[in-house]
């Protein structure tokens, strides 16, 4: 009889032990997962004007500094390639030759001296006051080829201007960028832009307020 007390009293003692542990744990996991690190809000990008239209801006990805009409200082990564195409190139193809000039020599790569000397030699652009027809209100953008973490990508963005919709799509532009010296450097020349209807594999970057 004494036995069988004893056994029972020590299967009590063991049952009463697993369910502190249970406990415990219970309590150490809920204490753990409350000071965990909340998740990482999404980036934020908008539209901002600059030299030729405007271009993407991230707090997160760049560009980190603007100086002269011109912006550097992009992410190694699929954002920071976007942004950065957004930038460059409506430096490049726009209207202020000193911001073209300086992008082209310290921001591009490929036949630089060509167009160098397009900008020496090009007309002054007519003076009409900007309907806004060209104007993005809505920038989108697609990886085609190569690696945002690595030394090259592609990057193709599309433009939602008044202009483009009014001939049935958005207007498209394929950049190609290298990872050079610390940030992203865009190629010259840059193609002409495209009509483009079909937007199902593209990212929106931003768009207007």
């Amino acid at each position: 009889m004494r036995r069988r007390t004893a056994w029972r009293r020590s299967l009590l003692i063991a049952a009463i032990l697993t369910v502190l542990l249970a406990l415990i744990f219970l309590v150490g996991y809920l204490v753990s997962a409350d000071s965990a690190p909340a998740p990482a809000p999404p980036p934020t990008v908008e539209l901002v004007p600059v030299p030729g239209g405007v271009a993407g801006s991230s707090p997160q990805h760049g560009p980190r500094f603007t100086e002269d009409g011109r912006a550097w200082g992009f992410s190694h990564d699929e954002l920071g390639a976007a942004i950065a195409a957004t930038n460059l190139a409506p430096r490049v193809a726009g209207t202020d030759a000193t911001v073209a000039a300086d992008t082209l020599v310290e921001q591009c790569w490929g036949d630089i001296g060509d167009n160098l000397r397009r900008l020496r030699t090009a007309l002054p652009a007519p003076d009409h006051p900007d309907d806004g027809s060209t104007t993005p209100r809505a920038l989108l953008y697609r990886i085609i080829s190569g690696d945002p973490a690595g030394d090259h990508v592609v990057v193709s963005m599309l433009a939602d201007t008044q202009q483009a919709r009014d001939r049935g799509g958005l207007a498209r532009i394929d950049t190609t960028l290298r990872w050079s010296d610390g940030d992203w450097r865009l190629r010259v020349p840059l193609g002409t832009p495209s009509l483009q209807t079909d937007m199902s594999r593209y990212i929106l970057l931003a768009r207007t307020p």
